[in-house]
């Protein structure tokens, strides 16, 4: 696959580093770029959507993702006003998907998404849509903004409140559970703060609680601790507004969030210490500017460089998401996502624990790559719909197709036609898309894929497969020899054509004949000593005869395949096959 171009950040300036890129003849805007930018600062991008980008350059481009679609604005008011309704976590899950596909302003619904992970919060314990459709709102409404306001919010968050047990935290017996988290996990990080500093600043959020139906923040001055306190080295009689205030201007601070957010948007690798400081005195400066940041790291040559290329291990929402928007001419009913998207480990408004979820390799294991694996599968029939109606016989993730059994357990010996496939949904038909640009060959509908999902040609290795796999679809399987039984090898007329395996109850299969004197029979290959239960048989080719130049309109010769119809039912059956198979190579996990 293409590499952009390496950036040794151990020896280039992190001044340097973060530049602005600007497109030359050598580094263009192109495909790959584009791409690359979606996969970070949206969802992923629909066909139509990298055309646009790159129409318009990286410029127009990276200011539209940073602003939004101009009707952003009025889809987030309709959006947020039919939230308030949700009751049920499904619904409000499958409406936070909307929000992501639908909103118009992709960048700040991931940006949303990444500070749902850093202020982690469960419905589990919360117990409330309401509380956590809020809090939802309020992580949207930051989520470009400014960090200190946005800490000083989610410090009286209602939902927060219960999760952390504010209630329990009052003078004279303080709950340290929002002290410690405020500093360890959401502005300080592991190691710069000690238990003192936590008990007093617990001291310090005395009294900020929610009200009785646990609706709206409450400050008790009651139950306040009004006492000196002396909080990472200042003192003085703090409430909770000043633990916010002194975690913020704390030099540790600005330092864990580009960390963080460097991680999500940039590489899952750690920067060196020169840089990560760069970026911290970029958000010192600016008093924490999130927007202004997040530029800086999507417009740097550091973002364009072999060192943020498929860095990342794509979350399952990233590759749920994009998916469907890659491949998916129609659009879906979302409310078919979040079940997948737990079998893949990630279940909104229900992170695992304070911590949130356990990012980078740790999202793949046997089973979650397995649920990406299904999932893939149920996109690339074009089966992503509830309507059982509609979906047929198909369920999810529930693929499992039944294998004829051989010619000679069968009457007559007529083995039975396979099963085929489930017909795929008109608007949710992932052919459509792959035959947009009217590929006329093989290779033309393998390169649309790999520019449909990786915005690249696929890896040579897997490209060969699909192509060998579209050309030449596997056959049948060998049938099993019975006791005593014995197959006949009819020779070819040519090393490299096919010959005929002829049973002694009449079955029979092509096989090939390798310059080896190996065949190939059933897509395996073997002696002929294994084929025929005993000692290896020559099988010689038939002797050549002086070749005759056939009719413009004779038939191939018998063991050449014709080229594949790529317009015909069957193959794009296959090319549904194909796409599945390229959405389970180990790159489309990268992000």
């Amino acid at each position: 696959m293409a590499a952009l171009p390496a950036l040794d950040l151990q020896k280039t300036d992190p001044l340097d580093a973060l530049k602005p890129w600007a497109p030359t003849a050598a580094e263009p805007w192109d495909r790959v770029r584009a791409t690359h930018l979606f996969r970070r600062a949206a969802f992923g991008a629909t066909p139509a959507e990298i055309d646009r980008a790159l129409a318009d350059g990286f410029p127009k481009t990276l200011d539209r993702l940073l602003a939004g679609e101009p009707d952003a604005a009025d889809r987030t008011e309709v959006l947020t006003e039919a939230g308030k309704f949700y009751t049920d976590p499904a619904n409000l899950r499958a409406w936070w998907l909307y929000a992501m596909v639908e909103g118009g302003h992709p960048l700040r619904e991931k940006l949303t998404l990444f500070w749902h992970n850093h202020f982690a919060t469960s419905h589990a314990k919360v117990r409330s849509t309401a509380r956590m459709f809020e809090q939802n709102v309020t992580l949207r409404k930051h989520a470009l903004g400014r960090f200190r306001p946005f800490l000083l919010d989610m410090s009286k968050d209602t939902a927060m409140l219960v999760w952390l047990d504010s209630n329990r935290n009052v003078k004279g017996a303080p709950n340290e559970n929002y002290a410690r988290e405020v500093m360890e996990l959401f502005s300080l990080g592991v190691g710069n703060y000690t238990e003192q500093d936590v008990r007093e600043a617990a001291r310090a959020f005395t009294g900020w609680h929610h009200d009785a139906e646990a609706k709206t923040f409450e400050n008790n001055p009651a139950l306040h601790d009004p006492g000196e306190k002396t909080i990472l080295k200042q003192t003085g009689r703090w409430a909770g507004a000043d633990v916010v205030r002194i975690c913020c201007d704390h030099d540790a601070c600005p330092r864990f969030l580009a960390g963080k957010l460097y991680a999500f948007l940039v590489s899952e690798t750690p920067p060196p210490e020169r840089l990560l400081a760069a970026l911290a005195a970029q958000l010192r400066k600016t008093d924490y500017d999130l927007a202004g940041f997040v530029r800086t790291l999507l417009g740097s040559r550091l973002f364009f460089s072999g060192q943020a290329y498929r860095k990342r291990v794509k979350w399952p929402v990233e590759y749920a998401v994009g998916a469907v928007r890659a491949v998916t001419p129609g659009r879906v009913a979302l409310s078919d996502l979040p079940d997948p998207l737990a079998r893949m480990g990630q279940v909104l408004f229900a992170p695992p624990n304070v911590k949130g979820w356990r990012t980078g390799t740790d999202w793949l294991n046997s089973a979650t790559l397995l649920a990406r694996n299904n999932f893939a599968e149920t996109v690339a029939l074009g089966q992503l719909s509830r309507d059982p109606v509609r979906r047929g016989p198909v369920r999810g993730v529930e693929f499992a197709r039944p294998v004829p059994p051989p010619a000679f357990l069968t009457p007559n010996g007529a083995a039975p036609q396979a099963p085929a496939p489930p017909v795929p949904l008109d608007d949710h038909d992932p052919v459509s898309v792959v035959y947009a640009t009217k590929p006329k060959d093989v290779p033309a509908v393998v390169r649309r894929i790999g520019e449909l999902l990786y915005g690249e040609p696929l890896p040579a290795k897997a490209a060969a497969r699909l192509e060998a796999f579209l050309k030449e679809p596997p056959g049948p399987d060998l049938p099993p020899r019975a006791p005593g039984g014995a197959y006949r090898l009819d020779p070819p007329d040519h090393v490299g054509l096919e010959g005929v395996a002829r049973f002694t109850d009449g079955a029979s299969n092509t096989y090939r004949l390798n310059e080896d004197g190996t065949v190939v029979l059933g897509g395996r290959k073997s002696s002929t000593a294994e084929l025929l239960g005993g000692e290896p048989v020559a099988v010689a080719p038939r002797p050549r005869v002086a070749a005759v130049q056939p009719p413009a309109d004779a038939p191939p010769p018998r063991g050449v395949r014709p080229p594949p119809d790529v317009n015909s039912a069957e193959f794009k059956a296959r090319v549904r096959e194909a796409l599945h198979a390229a959405m389970c190579l180990p790159e489309y996990q990268l992000n």
